[in-house]
């Protein structure tokens, strides 16, 4: 939790090990060698229990809300929520998303890479499972639409976040940010549903 709270602030190169154990506390200057090996290792260790604690079980709800046969609304509200709900319902929240975000955009091809296959099942159950929903848009046409939901669903979330909670909206919380992803949905199941122009 020390490391990615760190990482999340000061960024994943910019922290060392040395730094991580004085600020965890341990008096053992070696004990991230000791678990880890390295930041590589430290890195990933991280990523694999956002798995295990986000994206596996997000992975589980998505499914269980396809036997449920949703609308497009709805099948969009699930697949984003998971999203969101990890600001509020852990502790640990604010800073795994930022962390995310660094391996999204960050310059190691190594850890984005890595990030990917975490994430990956649950995007494509949700892109296939909108693809279905939506058999008379072109591909090129749902794939353009398919990119500007995952951009917003992670630079936007990111970007979000930190402008609501710092500088427009100090009182946000889970109704907030709840009733942002459904008036979210409206737009983006309009933008998903809405006759090609060009």
């Amino acid at each position: 939790m020390t490391a990615m709270a760190m990482f999340a602030k000061e960024g994943v190169e910019a922290v060392t090990l040395r730094s991580i154990n004085a600020e965890a506390g341990s008096g053992n200057t070696g004990a991230v060698h000791y678990y880890f090996r390295n930041k590589d290792g430290l890195v990933q260790a991280i990523i694999d229990f956002l798995d295990e604690n986000v994206w596996k079980p997000a992975v589980i709800e998505l499914n269980g809300e396809l036997k449920t046969d949703p609308d497009l609304w709805h099948l969009l509200f699930a697949g984003l929520w998971p999203r969101k709900r990890i600001l509020f319902d852990y502790p640990w929240g604010v800073d795994a998303q930022t962390f995310s975000f660094e391996l999204v955009t960050g310059s190691s091809e190594e850890y984005r890479q890595s990030f990917r296959k975490v994430i990956q099942p649950h995007n494509d159950l949700l892109r296939i499972s909108l693809r279905k929903l939506l058999p008379n848009l072109s591909e090129q046409i749902f794939m353009l639409r398919w990119r500007f939901l995952v951009i917003e669903a992670t630079v936007g979330d990111w970007g979000r976040t930190k402008m609501q909670r710092v500088v427009e909206e100090p009182n946000w919380c889970p109704e907030s940010e709840r009733l942002y992803v459904e008036r979210y949905v409206d737009f983006a199941t309009g933008g998903f549903s809405a006759p090609p122009v060009h």
